[in-house]
């Protein structure tokens, strides 16, 4: 397949800080994974580790040093920093007070369901909640949490409650499991997706790759689509709006058919 060109490729979703969670074990993978994202075009990314795995003033310290080797290497990337929180009742105070750490300095916030198998019934609450307080969330990878792979619209509350939804290049390969497939490529074809991101863990497993996954979204949805999901991630590192997707809602309660299966394996 011909390959389409992307003029600014970014990352927003990444766990590259060496030994801070359960990503980049040392500092020569996090390299390692550095040049994988250069190579695949990615020109920025954002180091997102487990916020319950190490605090602010850490992320900042070993950003700095990662930014320092890497430049020394000259690797031709703006690192950025955030934090993949997890939606509890604290987090709003946590961000408030800096041991919760935004998007790159930005509004915007990385969260993830403390439960994948449970879709809250506080979630619009506390997404409102945020966004009244003026930050911007964004729900992480998406298509992994069990409820969304059995009744994808349930997106809408989310949608409709301020947040984005991330979905992880590698899903739409079935790298996270046939579920977690369908959920993706369901969700690009109806619209609901607003930001593709690695989810990197390592330069092999989960490695930062993005274009791939770009080529993908457009050929299942269209190039537009993939060109959407690209100016969305930039806009979110330069802390711009970004308007809310506008999802077919029928699609996403369809009943999945065995076309609809057959297509999402072959990537059509």
């Amino acid at each position: 397949m011909e390959q389409r060109s992307f003029s600014i490729q970014v990352d927003i979703h990444c766990h590259v800080l060496p030994g801070l969670d359960d990503g980049a074990r040392d500092l020569d993978q996090a390299l390692t994974m550095l040049r994988i994202a250069v190579q695949d075009g990615t020109s920025i990314l954002v180091a997102t580790p487990h916020a319950r795995r190490c605090d602010a003033h850490m992320v900042r310290i070993t950003a700095e040093l990662l930014r320092e080797r890497a430049a020394q290497q000259e690797l031709p990337l703006e690192l950025l920093i955030g934090m993949e929180e997890q939606l509890l009742p604290d987090l709003l105070e946590r961000l408030q007070r800096g041991a919760a750490l935004p998007i790159g300095g930005t509004r915007w916030v990385l969260v993830e369901l403390p439960d994948w198998t449970q879709w809250p019934t506080t979630l619009p609450a506390q997404l409102l909640e945020l966004r009244s307080a003026g930050f911007r969330p964004i729900l992480a990878h998406v298509e992994r949490y069990i409820p969304i792979q059995r009744e994808p619209a349930l997106v809408l509350e989310a949608i409709q409650a301020g947040a984005l939804l991330q979905m992880n290049a590698d899903s739409l390969f079935g790298r996270n499991g046939h579920a977690a497939q369908h959920a993706a490529a369901r969700l690009v074809r109806a619209g609901a997706v607003s930001i593709l991101a690695s989810d990197a863990h390592s330069p092999d497993w989960r490695a930062p790759r993005l274009r791939d996954a770009l080529e993908r979204v457009a050929t299942l949805a269209s190039p537009e689509a993939a060109e959407r999901l690209r100016d969305t991630a930039l806009a979110v590192v330069r802390d711009r709006e970004v308007p809310p997707p506008n999802p077919d809602p029928e699609l996403l309660a369809a009943p999945t058919t065995f076309l609809e299966r057959l297509r999402t394996w072959v990537g059509v």
